[in-house]
Protein backbone atom coordinates (compact mmCIF):
# COMPACT_ATOMS: atom_id res chain seq x y z
CA UNK A 1 0.00 0.00 0.00
CA UNK A 2 1.64 3.32 -0.89
CA UNK A 3 1.79 5.66 2.27
CA UNK A 4 0.54 9.25 1.55
CA UNK A 5 0.83 12.37 4.11
CA UNK A 6 -1.31 13.84 6.21
CA UNK A 7 -1.09 17.84 7.71
CA UNK A 8 -2.91 18.24 10.28
CA UNK A 9 -2.78 21.91 11.85
CA UNK A 10 -3.87 24.91 13.32
CA UNK A 11 -6.50 23.25 15.98
CA UNK A 12 -6.85 25.11 18.88
CA UNK A 13 -7.63 23.20 22.32
CA UNK A 14 -8.35 23.76 25.54
CA UNK A 15 -5.07 23.04 27.94
CA UNK A 16 -6.47 20.41 30.13
CA UNK A 17 -7.17 18.60 26.85
CA UNK A 18 -4.20 19.39 25.60
CA UNK A 19 -2.05 17.87 28.52
CA UNK A 20 -4.56 14.70 28.57
CA UNK A 21 -3.68 14.20 25.04
CA UNK A 22 0.07 14.38 25.38
CA UNK A 23 0.14 12.28 28.37
CA UNK A 24 -1.88 9.17 26.89
CA UNK A 25 0.19 9.30 23.91
CA UNK A 26 3.39 8.86 25.63
CA UNK A 27 1.98 6.23 27.67
CA UNK A 28 1.09 4.66 24.64
CA UNK A 29 4.19 4.98 23.51
CA UNK A 30 3.51 6.87 20.39
CA UNK A 31 3.49 10.70 19.30
CA UNK A 32 0.20 12.49 19.45
CA UNK A 33 -0.87 12.97 16.08
CA UNK A 34 -0.65 9.36 15.62
CA UNK A 35 -2.51 8.99 18.75
CA UNK A 36 -5.19 10.71 17.01
CA UNK A 37 -4.77 9.19 13.77
CA UNK A 38 -5.82 5.74 15.27
CA UNK A 39 -8.00 7.61 17.44
CA UNK A 40 -9.90 8.42 14.24
CA UNK A 41 -9.17 5.16 12.31
CA UNK A 42 -11.05 3.47 14.99
CA UNK A 43 -13.82 5.97 14.88
CA UNK A 44 -14.16 5.16 11.00
CA UNK A 45 -13.93 1.42 11.68
CA UNK A 46 -16.77 1.55 14.06
CA UNK A 47 -18.91 3.65 11.74
CA UNK A 48 -18.57 0.92 8.77
CA UNK A 49 -15.57 2.33 6.83
CA UNK A 50 -13.08 -0.19 5.26
CA UNK A 51 -9.42 0.33 4.59
CA UNK A 52 -6.11 -2.27 4.87
CA UNK A 53 -4.34 -0.14 7.75
CA UNK A 54 -3.23 3.44 8.77
CA UNK A 55 0.62 3.43 9.28
CA UNK A 56 0.97 -0.05 7.21
CA UNK A 57 -1.35 -2.96 6.41
CA UNK A 58 -3.07 -5.11 8.63
CA UNK A 59 -2.00 -2.81 11.72
CA UNK A 60 -4.87 -2.28 13.55
CA UNK A 61 -5.28 -6.34 12.99
CA UNK A 62 -2.43 -6.79 15.43
CA UNK A 63 -4.34 -4.25 18.26
CA UNK A 64 -7.72 -6.49 17.52
CA UNK A 65 -9.12 -4.02 14.84
CA UNK A 66 -10.61 -5.79 12.30
CA UNK A 67 -8.96 -5.58 8.94
CA UNK A 68 -10.12 -4.11 4.98
CA UNK A 69 -13.11 -6.42 3.46
CA UNK A 70 -13.73 -8.36 7.06
CA UNK A 71 -17.24 -9.34 6.72
CA UNK A 72 -17.73 -9.11 10.71
CA UNK A 73 -18.88 -6.12 12.19
CA UNK A 74 -15.91 -4.38 14.15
Amino acid sequence: MASAQLFLNGARVNRDFREALFDAANRAGVTPNEFCITAAAEKLIAGGRRFPGVFQVNDFEMVGMLPAGSSKAA
